[in-house]
């Protein structure tokens, strides 16, 4: 009987043993496919984060695009200067002594009246962005005082018509000329807290017929700012309208930058006869220099004028023929009444375009605010002549904004 229990218990014991290794096995096994499994997660894990950043990627790559595209539908070309008034602004102001005899008079902060012309610096450099595609004739210099640089953005704004976005156009720029400042500068300096930004000035030279009634505060172009007090951003330029420029003034001093102006604010063939002679005069007895500058801006103002008429015309400036100027700019004022008129009708048709599209969408509900300033904002007939039948198509608002690519600014 014990042989028998004996065998009975190792029967038993080598059960127990191979359920052990069974159980051992068993989970051994479950481990691995566990570990199989989990490696699998984490391999599927990580392809689908790769796929989630490769869409991310896709999506950003195409709403860029379409930020591309929607700015190129809103916003004019990009132009060269090539306007002959703006160039021959702008090549005035390029000379140190010109733009220096300027600031002192006509803007005349009582830091500026220590400078000299080494303290001006030039910047070559281009801050159009491409949010405002459209031609703008600017200069930046950068101005070295007792205490420390300055930067003066100067914005020539040589047009008929008043800009009321200028506020947000100069916040714009003067933002671009810090980027570049924190972009080039040292990055150990930018890191300590004695670290500032350059003080950026913006000057706007304004030449159109109209007076300038556009708002120089940037805070008012917010809307509720009053709400927020000191919390939202303000800053104000500096205006300076030659139409409102006092003759006074002017005459205090006989720079080519004084007689520059005194010849811009002469609009009317009345305006150009009285005192022609006081102009004529002042002129010539400017300095050899600054004289040839001055004819070289007005005959660039006068380009309208034939390449004969236009040479007799700047040999009597020197000889001081006053009845010859006068008819002279007759036939000036004669051809710019006619371009004028030709401009009116291209801006009418403009404005008409405009009114149509947006009367064909409030037949299908309100427009928003910022669908009508997109709107208004194009200048190109073509664009609006497209924009026109896909809005007399458009079963719904919301259609013409995703067919016309404007919903990505909104």
């Amino acid at each position: 009987m014990a042989v028998v229990r004996w065998f009975q218990d190792q029967k038993t014991d080598a059960f127990h043993i191979q359920c052990h290794a069974a159980d051992k096995a068993q989970k051994t096994k479950r481990s691995l496919a566990n570990k199989r499994m989990k490696e699998k997660d984490k391999v599927k894990k990580v392809q689908n984060t790769k796929k989630v950043q490769k869409a991310k990627k896709l999506q950003n790559t195409t709403n860029a695009q379409n930020t591309k595209d929607v700015q190129k539908n809103t916003a004019p070309p990009k132009q060269t200067v090539d306007n002959p008034h703006d160039k021959g602004y702008k090549r005035i102001f390029s000379i140190k002594k010109n733009f220096l005899d300027f600031i002192k008079k006509y803007i005349a902060f009582d830091w500026m009246m220590e400078l000299t012309e080494k303290d001006l610096e030039l910047i070559d450099k281009e801050f159009i962005t491409d949010q405002f595609d459209t031609y703008e004739s600017d200069l930046v210099y950068k101005v070295n005082t007792k205490k420390g640089s300055v930067y003066l953005f100067f914005l020539l704004e040589l047009q008929s018509y008043n800009d009321f976005t200028m506020p947000f156009r100069l916040l714009v720029y003067i933002t671009a000329i810090w980027l570049d400042y924190f972009k080039n500068c040292d990055k150990d300096a930018r890191r300590k807290i004695s670290f500032r930004l350059p003080a950026v000035i913006p000057i706007v030279l304004h030449n159109g017929e109209r007076s300038w009634t556009a708002s120089s505060r940037f805070k008012e172009m917010i809307d509720k700012a009053e709400l927020f007090g000191n919390y939202v951003v303000d800053f104000e330029y500096v205006l300076v309208s030659i139409k409102n420029l006092d003759l006074s003034k002017i005459r205090q001093s006989n720079t080519l930058v004084d007689n520059i102006f005194l010849a811009d604010k002469k609009r009317t063939r009345k305006e150009w006869t009285e005192n022609m002679s006081e102009l004529l005069q002042r002129i010539r007895e400017m300095e050899t220099e600054d004289l040839n500058e001055w004819i070289t801006w007005f005959s660039n103002v006068i380009r309208k004028l034939n390449e004969d008429e236009r040479s007799t015309f700047i040999e009597q400036i020197r000889k001081g023929d006053e009845k010859y100027m006068c008819s002279s700019f007759e036939r000036l004022l004669m051809k710019e009444n006619e371009q004028g008129e030709k401009r009116g009708r291209r801006e009418g048709k403009i404005e008409g375009k405009i009114e149509d599209i947006i009367e064909l969408l409030e037949e299908l509900g309100e427009p928003s605010e910022m669908l009508r300033k997109q709107i208004m904002a194009q200048t190109d007939i073509q664009v609006l002549s497209r924009w026109h039948k896909l809005a007399a198509k458009s079963e719904s608002i919301a259609e013409f904004e995703e067919t016309v690519g404007l919903v990505q600014l909104q």
